[in-house]
């Protein structure tokens, strides 16, 4: 067996991340993309709150698991949003580019599917999803 050595506080074995190091250097790369990413107040000024509905339909899972995350005028402007698959360490559902439109055009909902970024496992599964933008009333 060969010795493990530490880098950037996660344990390698010949040069290779274990599932604990992988979990570390994901949780550390969100964590600098929420604060590069600002406040949705300062990326989109005219945006009172911001809603994503997911609904996930995991093989071998009858109910489909319905989840729903906020994202209010002090929240960071991350739109990515963890993936449950237990296999999926860096991966997620991007909706950047979908609120980014949204916003742009001004629209107030918009419904898709959506798919996990990078991950192949069979228990990972396409997202249905609903965003709804609420936006400032502005004087």
């Amino acid at each position: 067996m060969e010795d493990p050595f530490l880098v950037e506080g996660a344990f390698l074995f010949g040069g290779k991340m274990n599932r604990r190091a992988k979990m570390t250097a994901a949780k550390a790369e969100k964590m600098q993309q929420i604060l590069d990413a600002g406040l949705v107040s300062e990326l989109f000024p005219k945006v009172a709150e911001i809603v994503i509905s997911m609904q996930y339909s995991q093989t071998g899972v009858l109910e489909p698991l319905s989840r729903t995350v906020n994202f209010f005028p002090g929240s960071s402007a991350t739109f990515k949003v963890n993936c449950l698959c237990s296999e999926c360490v860096e991966s997620g559902f991007d909706f950047t580019k979908i609120i980014s439109a949204m916003v742009k055009t001004h629209k107030t909902g918009s419904k898709g599917e959506i798919s996990c970024e990078s991950c192949s496992s069979p228990e990972c599964s396409d997202v249905a999803y609903s965003v709804t933008i609420k936006y400032a009333h502005m004087k």
